[in-house]
C-alpha cells in the first residue's frame, strides 16, 4: 500500500494527514520509532483475545508529507477490516482514543471528505 497525502483506516469514515506542527521529535514522543530508511512508524496490538491477533500500523514518511494507515493481522501480511468483525466494540474504542490522541497532540489532522 502507498503512501498518500491522506489516509483512511479500512471500515472507517475518518480521514487524516500529517499534522502541518508535527515535527520528527513530535512523532518520537507519540510512540513512532524511526525505520532504516528514515521513515516513523507506530504500532500498536489492539486485540489480545483474538487468537490471529490484530496490529494497527501506521507510517509517516521522512519528510512528513505522507502517510500510511492499516491494520493487519499477527503476522503483518493481511488487512483486516476490523468493522466487519464480530464484537469489534473494544477495538473500535482503541482506535478512535489513539487517532484522538495524535489529533490532540498535533500529529495528524483529520480532514472532511
Amino acid at each position: 500500500m502507498a503512501r498518500k497525502k491522506q489516509a483512511t483506516l479500512l471500515g472507517f469514515n475518518r480521514t487524516f494527514e500529517v499534522s502541518p506542527e508535527c515535527r520528527p521529535y513530535t512523532l518520537r514522543d507519540n510512540g513512532f520509532q524511526p525505520t532504516r530508511n528514515g521513515n516513523f512508524a507506530f504500532e500498536r496490538k489492539l486485540d489480545s483475545t483474538n487468537k490471529a491477533g490484530l496490529v494497527l500500523k501506521v507510517m509517516v514518511s521522512k519528510d512528513l508529507e505522507n502517510l500510511r494507515i492499516s491494520t493487519v493481522n499477527n503476522k503483518g501480511f493481511n488487512s483486516v477490516n476490523i468493522m466487519n468483525l464480530a464484537d469489534n466494540d473494544m477495538v473500535v474504542e482503541k482506535v478512535n482514543f489513539i487517532f484522538d490522541g495524535f489529533v490532540e497532540r498535533n500529529v495528524l489532522v483529520e480532514v472532511d471528505k
